[in-house]
Protein backbone atom coordinates (compact mmCIF):
# COMPACT_ATOMS: atom_id res chain seq x y z
CA UNK A 1 0.00 0.00 0.00
CA UNK A 2 1.78 3.24 -1.46
CA UNK A 3 -0.65 6.39 0.37
CA UNK A 4 0.97 7.66 3.22
CA UNK A 5 -0.97 7.83 6.91
CA UNK A 6 -2.14 11.60 6.30
CA UNK A 7 -3.58 10.44 2.82
CA UNK A 8 -5.43 7.98 4.48
CA UNK A 9 -7.12 10.43 7.21
CA UNK A 10 -7.29 12.61 5.00
CA UNK A 11 -10.35 10.18 3.80
CA UNK A 12 -12.26 9.21 7.11
CA UNK A 13 -15.17 12.09 6.18
CA UNK A 14 -15.69 10.18 2.72
CA UNK A 15 -19.35 9.79 1.05
CA UNK A 16 -20.80 6.48 1.78
CA UNK A 17 -19.31 3.64 0.34
CA UNK A 18 -22.51 0.87 -1.00
CA UNK A 19 -20.53 -1.85 -0.02
CA UNK A 20 -17.13 -1.49 -1.45
CA UNK A 21 -15.69 -1.71 1.95
CA UNK A 22 -16.87 -5.55 2.04
CA UNK A 23 -15.27 -5.94 -1.44
CA UNK A 24 -12.16 -4.27 -1.24
CA UNK A 25 -11.71 -7.04 2.03
CA UNK A 26 -12.33 -9.41 -0.53
CA UNK A 27 -10.09 -8.38 -2.94
CA UNK A 28 -6.75 -7.30 -1.18
CA UNK A 29 -6.11 -10.92 -0.34
CA UNK A 30 -6.61 -12.24 -3.81
CA UNK A 31 -4.09 -10.11 -4.77
CA UNK A 32 -1.67 -11.05 -2.33
CA UNK A 33 -2.47 -14.51 -3.74
CA UNK A 34 -2.17 -14.07 -7.66
CA UNK A 35 0.80 -11.70 -6.47
CA UNK A 36 2.30 -15.09 -4.72
CA UNK A 37 1.56 -16.91 -8.04
CA UNK A 38 3.26 -14.49 -10.43
CA UNK A 39 6.30 -14.78 -8.51
CA UNK A 40 6.51 -18.42 -7.42
CA UNK A 41 3.98 -19.82 -9.13
CA UNK A 42 3.45 -21.67 -12.78
CA UNK A 43 3.29 -17.88 -13.94
CA UNK A 44 6.62 -17.32 -12.68
CA UNK A 45 10.17 -17.45 -14.25
CA UNK A 46 11.51 -17.32 -17.83
CA UNK A 47 9.96 -20.82 -17.93
CA UNK A 48 6.56 -19.56 -16.84
CA UNK A 49 3.47 -21.21 -18.86
CA UNK A 50 2.31 -18.31 -20.95
CA UNK A 51 -1.40 -19.26 -20.17
CA UNK A 52 -0.79 -18.96 -16.62
CA UNK A 53 1.38 -15.73 -16.78
CA UNK A 54 -1.61 -14.41 -18.85
CA UNK A 55 -4.10 -15.67 -16.46
CA UNK A 56 -2.24 -14.40 -13.49
CA UNK A 57 -1.75 -11.07 -15.43
CA UNK A 58 -4.89 -10.62 -15.96
CA UNK A 59 -6.67 -11.38 -12.73
CA UNK A 60 -4.10 -8.81 -11.16
CA UNK A 61 -4.50 -5.84 -13.82
CA UNK A 62 -8.86 -6.67 -12.86
CA UNK A 63 -8.08 -6.33 -8.90
CA UNK A 64 -6.29 -3.48 -8.69
CA UNK A 65 -8.45 -1.46 -12.07
CA UNK A 66 -11.27 -1.78 -8.95
CA UNK A 67 -9.57 -0.33 -6.48
CA UNK A 68 -7.93 2.49 -8.30
CA UNK A 69 -11.53 2.95 -9.21
CA UNK A 70 -12.58 2.28 -5.39
CA UNK A 71 -9.82 5.15 -4.10
CA UNK A 72 -10.37 7.56 -7.11
CA UNK A 73 -13.91 7.65 -6.90
CA UNK A 74 -14.65 6.88 -3.18
CA UNK A 75 -11.45 7.50 -0.77
CA UNK A 76 -10.19 10.48 -2.79
CA UNK A 77 -6.79 9.17 -1.80
CA UNK A 78 -4.79 10.37 -5.25
CA UNK A 79 -1.37 8.48 -4.05
CA UNK A 80 -3.11 4.96 -3.05
CA UNK A 81 -5.69 5.35 -6.48
CA UNK A 82 -2.44 6.06 -8.50
CA UNK A 83 -0.30 2.90 -7.11
CA UNK A 84 -2.92 0.77 -7.72
CA UNK A 85 -3.33 1.69 -11.64
CA UNK A 86 0.34 1.72 -12.26
CA UNK A 87 -0.32 -2.11 -10.55
CA UNK A 88 -2.66 -2.85 -12.76
CA UNK A 89 -0.89 -1.84 -15.86
CA UNK A 90 2.19 -3.10 -14.85
CA UNK A 91 1.00 -6.86 -14.75
CA UNK A 92 -1.41 -5.52 -18.07
CA UNK A 93 1.23 -4.72 -20.34
CA UNK A 94 3.93 -7.35 -19.23
CA UNK A 95 1.69 -10.06 -21.30
CA UNK A 96 0.62 -7.82 -24.35
CA UNK A 97 2.74 -7.12 -27.72
CA UNK A 98 4.93 -4.66 -27.51
CA UNK A 99 3.94 -1.50 -29.33
CA UNK A 100 5.26 -1.22 -32.90
CA UNK A 101 6.17 2.44 -33.27
CA UNK A 102 7.83 1.83 -36.08
CA UNK A 103 4.56 0.14 -37.88
CA UNK A 104 2.52 3.07 -36.77
CA UNK A 105 5.06 5.52 -38.25
CA UNK A 106 5.18 3.90 -41.69
CA UNK A 107 1.17 4.27 -41.74
CA UNK A 108 1.55 7.98 -41.17
CA UNK A 109 4.42 8.57 -43.87
CA UNK A 110 2.36 6.42 -46.39
CA UNK A 111 -1.42 7.96 -45.93
CA UNK A 112 0.74 11.58 -46.28
CA UNK A 113 2.52 10.74 -49.02
CA UNK A 114 -0.55 9.28 -50.64
CA UNK A 115 -3.29 11.61 -50.11
CA UNK A 116 -1.17 14.53 -51.05
CA UNK A 117 -3.32 17.93 -52.44
CA UNK A 118 -3.47 16.72 -55.92
CA UNK A 119 -4.97 13.22 -55.46
CA UNK A 120 -8.39 13.75 -55.55
CA UNK A 121 -9.58 13.57 -59.19
CA UNK A 122 -11.97 16.25 -60.17
CA UNK A 123 -15.57 14.80 -60.02
CA UNK A 124 -15.65 11.37 -58.50
CA UNK A 125 -17.10 10.44 -55.97
CA UNK A 126 -21.09 10.16 -54.99
CA UNK A 127 -22.77 13.61 -54.36
CA UNK A 128 -25.08 11.96 -51.43
CA UNK A 129 -24.61 13.93 -48.04
CA UNK A 130 -26.46 10.36 -46.15
CA UNK A 131 -23.26 9.92 -44.18
CA UNK A 132 -21.91 11.66 -41.01
CA UNK A 133 -18.69 10.57 -40.04
CA UNK A 134 -17.51 11.24 -36.27
CA UNK A 135 -13.53 11.15 -35.78
CA UNK A 136 -11.54 11.72 -33.25
CA UNK A 137 -9.28 10.59 -30.75
CA UNK A 138 -10.47 7.90 -28.15
CA UNK A 139 -12.00 9.45 -25.21
CA UNK A 140 -12.27 12.71 -26.73
CA UNK A 141 -15.94 13.14 -26.47
CA UNK A 142 -17.37 11.17 -29.58
CA UNK A 143 -20.41 9.74 -27.84
CA UNK A 144 -21.98 12.75 -27.03
CA UNK A 145 -21.69 14.00 -30.12
CA UNK A 146 -23.38 11.20 -31.66
CA UNK A 147 -25.97 11.11 -29.07
CA UNK A 148 -26.70 15.41 -29.64
CA UNK A 149 -26.80 13.86 -33.63
CA UNK A 150 -29.07 10.85 -32.68
CA UNK A 151 -31.53 13.25 -31.01
CA UNK A 152 -32.64 14.26 -34.35
CA UNK A 153 -35.84 12.62 -35.55
CA UNK A 154 -34.03 12.63 -39.38
CA UNK A 155 -30.66 11.19 -38.00
CA UNK A 156 -29.51 7.98 -36.90
CA UNK A 157 -26.29 6.78 -34.80
CA UNK A 158 -25.31 3.14 -36.48
CA UNK A 159 -23.27 2.41 -33.03
CA UNK A 160 -19.35 1.60 -32.67
CA UNK A 161 -18.46 -0.50 -35.32
CA UNK A 162 -17.96 1.73 -38.47
CA UNK A 163 -20.10 0.42 -41.46
CA UNK A 164 -17.10 2.86 -43.54
CA UNK A 165 -14.15 1.00 -41.79
CA UNK A 166 -16.10 -2.58 -41.75
CA UNK A 167 -15.63 -2.42 -46.00
CA UNK A 168 -12.37 -0.52 -46.29
CA UNK A 169 -10.28 -3.00 -47.10
CA UNK A 170 -12.73 -3.53 -49.76
CA UNK A 171 -13.01 0.00 -50.57
CA UNK A 172 -9.16 0.40 -50.86
CA UNK A 173 -8.50 -2.63 -53.09
CA UNK A 174 -11.41 -1.35 -55.56
CA UNK A 175 -9.67 1.93 -55.67
CA UNK A 176 -5.96 0.68 -56.34
CA UNK A 177 -7.44 -1.70 -59.27
CA UNK A 178 -9.43 0.76 -60.74
CA UNK A 179 -6.92 3.70 -60.85
CA UNK A 180 -4.43 1.02 -62.19
CA UNK A 181 -6.36 0.45 -64.91
CA UNK A 182 -5.61 4.32 -65.68
CA UNK A 183 -9.60 4.12 -66.86
CA UNK A 184 -11.04 7.49 -65.05
CA UNK A 185 -14.91 6.70 -66.07
CA UNK A 186 -14.08 3.00 -64.68
CA UNK A 187 -12.49 4.55 -61.40
CA UNK A 188 -15.52 6.90 -61.50
CA UNK A 189 -17.89 4.33 -61.63
CA UNK A 190 -16.37 1.84 -58.83
CA UNK A 191 -15.88 4.91 -56.51
CA UNK A 192 -19.50 5.25 -56.83
CA UNK A 193 -20.69 1.67 -56.57
CA UNK A 194 -18.25 1.50 -52.84
CA UNK A 195 -20.17 4.27 -51.97
CA UNK A 196 -23.83 3.19 -52.85
CA UNK A 197 -23.09 -0.02 -50.94
CA UNK A 198 -21.42 2.23 -47.73
CA UNK A 199 -24.79 3.72 -47.49
CA UNK A 200 -27.45 0.78 -48.20
CA UNK A 201 -25.24 -0.91 -45.46
CA UNK A 202 -25.70 2.12 -43.40
CA UNK A 203 -30.13 1.75 -43.94
CA UNK A 204 -29.71 -1.91 -43.20
CA UNK A 205 -27.73 -1.48 -40.07
CA UNK A 206 -30.14 1.31 -38.88
CA UNK A 207 -33.16 -1.49 -39.85
CA UNK A 208 -31.46 -3.79 -37.30
CA UNK A 209 -31.05 -1.15 -34.93
CA UNK A 210 -34.93 0.12 -35.19
CA UNK A 211 -35.89 -3.49 -34.80
CA UNK A 212 -34.28 -3.90 -32.02
CA UNK A 213 -35.23 -0.53 -30.01
CA UNK A 214 -38.11 0.31 -27.94
CA UNK A 215 -40.14 3.17 -29.19
CA UNK A 216 -42.05 5.52 -27.14
CA UNK A 217 -44.73 5.70 -29.91
CA UNK A 218 -45.06 2.00 -31.49
CA UNK A 219 -45.70 0.22 -28.04
CA UNK A 220 -48.26 -2.17 -30.06
CA UNK A 221 -45.66 -2.74 -33.26
CA UNK A 222 -45.25 -6.23 -33.67
CA UNK A 223 -44.34 -8.06 -37.09
CA UNK A 224 -47.77 -7.47 -38.48
CA UNK A 225 -47.70 -3.70 -37.29
CA UNK A 226 -44.37 -2.69 -37.62
CA UNK A 227 -42.92 0.46 -36.26
CA UNK A 228 -43.97 3.65 -37.29
CA UNK A 229 -40.54 5.25 -37.44
CA UNK A 230 -39.54 7.03 -40.57
CA UNK A 231 -36.43 5.70 -42.23
CA UNK A 232 -33.50 8.23 -41.54
CA UNK A 233 -31.95 11.19 -44.07
CA UNK A 234 -28.64 11.35 -42.29
CA UNK A 235 -26.56 8.41 -40.58
CA UNK A 236 -23.72 8.87 -38.31
CA UNK A 237 -20.83 6.51 -38.31
CA UNK A 238 -18.11 6.60 -35.87
CA UNK A 239 -14.94 4.94 -35.70
CA UNK A 240 -12.34 7.14 -33.87
CA UNK A 241 -9.58 5.92 -35.53
CA UNK A 242 -11.01 6.71 -39.09
CA UNK A 243 -9.04 9.64 -38.79
CA UNK A 244 -6.38 8.13 -40.90
CA UNK A 245 -9.15 7.46 -43.28
CA UNK A 246 -10.53 10.62 -44.24
CA UNK A 247 -8.46 10.19 -47.42
CA UNK A 248 -10.57 7.30 -48.35
CA UNK A 249 -14.02 8.93 -47.23
CA UNK A 250 -13.75 12.20 -48.99
CA UNK A 251 -12.74 10.31 -52.73
CA UNK A 252 -16.36 8.31 -51.64
CA UNK A 253 -18.35 11.02 -50.04
CA UNK A 254 -16.87 14.52 -50.96
CA UNK A 255 -20.28 15.92 -49.69
CA UNK A 256 -20.62 13.92 -46.38
CA UNK A 257 -19.99 16.28 -43.48
CA UNK A 258 -16.98 15.06 -41.50
CA UNK A 259 -16.96 16.18 -37.81
CA UNK A 260 -13.65 16.36 -35.68
CA UNK A 261 -13.98 16.38 -32.06
CA UNK A 262 -11.29 17.27 -30.13
CA UNK A 263 -10.54 17.73 -26.48
CA UNK A 264 -8.26 19.49 -24.00
CA UNK A 265 -5.36 17.10 -24.85
CA UNK A 266 -4.41 16.27 -20.86
CA UNK A 267 -7.76 15.74 -20.30
CA UNK A 268 -7.99 13.08 -23.24
CA UNK A 269 -4.49 11.64 -22.36
CA UNK A 270 -5.49 10.97 -18.71
CA UNK A 271 -9.20 9.66 -19.78
CA UNK A 272 -7.36 7.18 -22.21
CA UNK A 273 -4.75 6.23 -19.84
CA UNK A 274 -7.35 5.29 -16.92
CA UNK A 275 -9.73 3.66 -18.56
CA UNK A 276 -9.59 -0.73 -19.04
CA UNK A 277 -10.91 -1.29 -22.74
CA UNK A 278 -11.63 -4.10 -24.11
CA UNK A 279 -8.76 -6.16 -25.52
CA UNK A 280 -6.77 -5.00 -28.50
CA UNK A 281 -5.03 -1.86 -30.39
CA UNK A 282 -6.28 0.35 -27.05
CA UNK A 283 -4.17 -2.08 -24.60
CA UNK A 284 -1.40 0.47 -25.85
CA UNK A 285 -2.69 3.36 -24.21
CA UNK A 286 -1.92 1.91 -21.00
CA UNK A 287 1.70 2.90 -20.88
CA UNK A 288 2.71 6.35 -21.36
CA UNK A 289 4.93 5.81 -24.30
CA UNK A 290 2.72 3.78 -26.25
CA UNK A 291 0.06 6.58 -25.52
CA UNK A 292 1.33 9.82 -26.14
CA UNK A 293 3.22 8.07 -29.67
CA UNK A 294 -0.36 7.38 -30.91
CA UNK A 295 -1.34 10.86 -29.80
CA UNK A 296 1.24 12.10 -31.67
CA UNK A 297 0.06 10.22 -35.02
CA UNK A 298 -3.46 11.67 -34.27
CA UNK A 299 -2.14 14.85 -34.08
CA UNK A 300 0.77 14.68 -37.02
CA UNK A 301 -2.42 13.21 -39.15
CA UNK A 302 -5.35 15.98 -38.51
CA UNK A 303 -2.87 18.52 -39.14
CA UNK A 304 -2.12 17.04 -42.86
CA UNK A 305 -5.82 16.70 -43.77
CA UNK A 306 -5.90 20.40 -42.60
CA UNK A 307 -2.97 20.81 -45.06
CA UNK A 308 -4.03 18.67 -47.70
CA UNK A 309 -8.19 19.09 -47.53
CA UNK A 310 -8.17 22.77 -46.19
CA UNK A 311 -11.78 23.45 -44.46
CA UNK A 312 -12.76 19.41 -45.18
CA UNK A 313 -12.58 18.45 -41.69
CA UNK A 314 -15.42 20.35 -39.11
CA UNK A 315 -13.64 20.61 -35.85
CA UNK A 316 -15.93 20.26 -32.81
CA UNK A 317 -14.00 21.33 -29.68
CA UNK A 318 -15.56 19.17 -26.44
CA UNK A 319 -15.18 22.25 -24.00
CA UNK A 320 -17.47 24.10 -26.44
CA UNK A 321 -20.13 21.42 -26.73
CA UNK A 322 -20.15 21.19 -22.55
CA UNK A 323 -20.03 25.27 -22.12
CA UNK A 324 -22.31 25.84 -24.91
CA UNK A 325 -24.74 23.06 -25.75
CA UNK A 326 -27.54 24.66 -27.60
CA UNK A 327 -25.30 26.78 -29.92
CA UNK A 328 -23.12 24.09 -30.85
CA UNK A 329 -26.01 21.72 -31.30
CA UNK A 330 -27.57 23.69 -33.65
CA UNK A 331 -24.65 25.07 -35.44
CA UNK A 332 -23.70 21.06 -35.78
CA UNK A 333 -27.80 20.26 -37.01
CA UNK A 334 -27.17 23.73 -39.40
CA UNK A 335 -23.92 21.66 -40.85
CA UNK A 336 -25.69 19.05 -41.54
CA UNK A 337 -28.20 20.80 -43.72
CA UNK A 338 -31.47 19.64 -41.95
CA UNK A 339 -34.09 21.47 -39.80
CA UNK A 340 -33.01 22.34 -36.23
CA UNK A 341 -35.56 20.56 -33.74
CA UNK A 342 -35.65 21.09 -30.33
CA UNK A 343 -35.60 17.54 -29.19
CA UNK A 344 -31.94 17.44 -29.92
CA UNK A 345 -31.28 19.50 -26.70
CA UNK A 346 -33.02 16.22 -24.80
CA UNK A 347 -30.51 13.71 -26.50
CA UNK A 348 -29.66 12.20 -22.64
CA UNK A 349 -33.48 11.15 -22.12
CA UNK A 350 -33.48 9.06 -25.84
CA UNK A 351 -33.36 5.43 -25.74
CA UNK A 352 -30.32 4.34 -27.17
CA UNK A 353 -29.34 1.21 -28.71
CA UNK A 354 -25.60 1.57 -28.74
CA UNK A 355 -23.25 0.89 -25.29
CA UNK A 356 -20.02 2.13 -24.67
CA UNK A 357 -17.87 3.18 -21.55
CA UNK A 358 -19.37 6.78 -21.90
CA UNK A 359 -23.13 6.21 -22.59
CA UNK A 360 -24.02 5.75 -18.86
CA UNK A 361 -22.30 9.32 -18.74
CA UNK A 362 -24.32 10.53 -21.65
CA UNK A 363 -27.01 9.34 -20.00
CA UNK A 364 -26.65 11.97 -17.55
CA UNK A 365 -26.58 14.53 -19.49
CA UNK A 366 -23.75 17.20 -19.79
CA UNK A 367 -21.35 17.30 -16.99
CA UNK A 368 -19.06 19.45 -16.25
CA UNK A 369 -16.57 17.55 -13.98
CA UNK A 370 -14.59 15.85 -16.87
CA UNK A 371 -13.24 19.25 -17.46
CA UNK A 372 -8.98 19.45 -16.21
CA UNK A 373 -9.87 16.08 -14.59
CA UNK A 374 -6.24 15.32 -15.16
CA UNK A 375 -4.79 18.13 -12.74
CA UNK A 376 -6.47 15.68 -9.60
CA UNK A 377 -3.38 13.28 -10.99
CA UNK A 378 -0.70 16.57 -12.43
CA UNK A 379 2.33 15.27 -10.39
CA UNK A 380 2.05 11.87 -11.17
CA UNK A 381 1.21 12.62 -15.53
CA UNK A 382 3.97 15.11 -15.35
CA UNK A 383 5.91 12.73 -17.50
CA UNK A 384 3.38 11.92 -19.99
CA UNK A 385 3.38 15.96 -20.06
CA UNK A 386 6.70 15.49 -20.89
CA UNK A 387 6.47 12.97 -23.88
CA UNK A 388 3.87 14.46 -25.87
CA UNK A 389 5.49 17.88 -25.09
CA UNK A 390 4.29 21.00 -27.19
CA UNK A 391 1.10 18.84 -28.25
CA UNK A 392 -0.04 19.01 -24.34
CA UNK A 393 -1.91 22.19 -25.81
CA UNK A 394 -3.88 22.71 -28.63
CA UNK A 395 -5.17 26.26 -30.07
CA UNK A 396 -7.81 24.05 -31.93
CA UNK A 397 -11.06 26.23 -32.38
CA UNK A 398 -14.74 24.77 -33.31
CA UNK A 399 -15.07 25.79 -37.19
CA UNK A 400 -18.83 25.07 -37.25
CA UNK A 401 -20.10 27.15 -39.65
CA UNK A 402 -21.80 30.30 -38.04
CA UNK A 403 -21.19 29.24 -34.66
CA UNK A 404 -19.81 32.28 -32.68
CA UNK A 405 -18.76 31.11 -28.88
CA UNK A 406 -20.47 33.08 -25.82
CA UNK A 407 -18.17 36.10 -24.94
CA UNK A 408 -18.58 35.17 -21.34
CA UNK A 409 -17.54 31.55 -21.50
CA UNK A 410 -14.34 32.47 -23.47
CA UNK A 411 -12.33 29.68 -22.30
CA UNK A 412 -8.68 28.98 -21.89
CA UNK A 413 -6.60 27.28 -24.98
CA UNK A 414 -7.91 23.82 -25.07
CA UNK A 415 -4.65 22.37 -22.88
CA UNK A 416 -2.57 23.62 -19.85
CA UNK A 417 -2.50 26.88 -18.97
Amino acid sequence: SSGSNTDAADTNNKAPDFGWSQLVEVMEPLIDLYEESSENGPASGPNANPQAKKMVAEALNRLHHVLFTYHDSYTKNRPEAWHHLTEAYKHKMSVVVPYNKAMEVQKLTTTKAVFHRDFWPANIGSDTAVPIFIIGFVRSGSTLLERVLDAHPAIVGTGEDSVFNGRLEQIRNAIVKASMAGDMMELKEVVQEMADSVTDDMRERWKTIDANTEHDDDEGADADHPSTAVEPERFADKMLTNYFNVGFIHMLFPNALILHVARNPMDVLWSAYKHEFPAGGLDYTSAFESLAHMYHMYRQVIAHWDEALPGRITHVRYEDLVHDMPGVAKAIIGATGLEWNDSVLHFHTKKHAVNTLSTTQVRKGIYKHSLEAWKKYEPQLQALGKLVKDEAKWDLKTTLPNYIRPAADEPVVVGEE
